[in-house]
């Protein structure tokens, strides 16, 4: 947000003093609250007043700052049932220029960097290929607490301040040749746990995704009530609440029932995804996406053998022979589909049976042909490399080997973790040759 230019470092006619007005249009409470300026080009307030008014533009608290030296800065203390916030700038860090307020988060923000408090950090992302499983992302990183600040006895400390659901954003910067640095994004989170580690010098927290918020939220449909596999995709997220999310426009073809009982939102999304043929999984700016990943024909990337600290260890998985998978008419008559990988004689039989969204002889035979198709990526790469920040479930990328031949598979789990250096764990799956 940009004011109008400030003629000298201090801001005297009332009516020229920049103003930022933030409006709700019901009672807002939050912990504190941050107003940055311009980090980018290293300027700020120096002299500005932060006041939250009621819904009858009563002052409910004001928080005037002068000699002010930081780019952000946090206002701390409970602020509860406020309707609007202004932030008054009376004195600007340089002179002759625009005063800058750059963003203006309703909490308390607080930065910890490799030089800054960071001790670790930990990605972990899953997928399944089959959406057997849901697996959600989950973040963990781990900062200095010399100063006890997360002590939960330290009664002026920031941990009452901590509350589960406020967000977490995560980055790795990247030195480039011309020492500028890219900042590539590893995720944007919830927080879910925290901890005061042994000796209370670092505290760890974990954060996860929306996906986690999903199975605490009921479902059942009792009677039949057509509609796309998208459009019920649509409606499970709305129950939640869940705004940041993409469905596969191939599930529109899809139809359904929509019947089940006494299941949790996340419980129904993976029925969806499976009756659909889709996979599942939660891209770093925190998406949910259903959709099927595309054949591995061509890659996003190549994990060279010079990237790699060691050759991939490579383990076959089973054979499957057989998919039975159950169709449901109502949620009491279910008949069974089988399908047959050809040419195989032995192997394993998995079976799908409580799928109630699979209504039809003819979408479970899809479906379990799609599952065998699925197993048929069979060799499975664990790779302990250098890493690439920007790779995500669900890429294909070409895996280096000392026999010349690079191998393209799914990337269905990473590992990355830094301890003021960063390494990758990087888990893919494969068609055996």
């Amino acid at each position: 947000m940009e004011q109008s230019p400030t003629p000298s470092t201090t801001i005297v006619d009332g009516t020229a003093r920049p103003q930022v007005t933030v409006a709700f249009n019901a009672d807002h409470s939050s912990v504190g609250l941050t107003v940055t300026f311009d980090p980018v080009g290293n300027e700020w307030a120096t002299d500005f007043t932060i006041t939250a008014y009621d819904s009858s533009d009563n002052v409910i608290v004001s928080y005037p700052y002068t000699g002010n030296s930081l780019a952000q800065v946090t206002a701390e203390g409970q602020l509860t049932n406020y309707r609007k916030v202004t932030v008054t700038i009376t004195k600007w860090s340089v002179p002759n220029r625009r005063a800058r307020v750059s963003e203006i988060d309703f909490g308390i923000v607080k930065v910890y960097t490799g030089e800054l408090g960071l001790i670790s950090m930990q990605l972990t992302e899953e997928m399944d290929l089959t959406t057997g499983e849901l697996p959600s992302p989950e973040f963990q990183f781990t900062v200095d607490n010399s100063s006890r600040e997360f002590n939960i006895l330290n009664p002026v400390g920031f941990y009452k301040s901590l509350q589960q659901k406020q967000q977490v954003i995560a980055e790795i910067g990247l030195e480039l040749d011309d020492g500028s640095i890219e900042w590539v994004p590893v995720g944007n989170y919830f927080l879910w746990e925290w901890q005061s580690d042994e000796g209370s010098l670092t505290s760890t927290f974990y954060a996860r995704t929306g996906l986690d918020l999903m199975s605490n939220v009921p479902y059942e449909q009792l009677t039949e009530n057509p509609s796309s596999l998208r459009q019920l995709a649509i409606y499970v997220f709305g129950l939640c609440g869940i705004t940041n999310y993409s469905v596969d426009p191939a599930l529109d073809s899809i139809l359904t029932n929509s019947m089940a009982q006494k299941v949790n939102c996340k419980d129904v999304l993976q029925m969806i995804a499976l009756a659909g043929c889709a996979n599942v999984y939660v891209t770093r700016d925190n998406v949910i996406t259903v959709k099927a990943v595309p054949a591995p024909t061509s890659s996003v990337d190549t994990i060279s053998l010079n990237e790699q600290y060691a050759e991939p260890r490579i383990v076959l998985d089973k054979v499957v022979k057989q998919v039975d998978v159950k169709y449901w008419t109502d949620l009491s008559t279910g008949v069974v589909t089988s399908s047959a990988a050809v040419g195989v004689t032995l192997g394993d039989t998995l079976t799908l049976e409580g799928n109630t969204l699979i209504n039809t002889t003819d979408r479970a035979a899809i479906v379990g042909q799609w599952i065998l198709a699925q197993k048929n990526n069979r060799a499975i790469y664990n790779i302990n490399w250098r890493g690439n920040q920007a790779h995500e479930v669900g890429d294909v990328v070409t895996i280096g080997t000392s026999y010349g031949t690079g191998l393209n598979a799914y990337v269905t789990r990473t590992e990355l973790k830094y301890e003021g250096y960063v390494q990758s764990t990087t888990e893919a799956r494969g068609v055996a040759n």
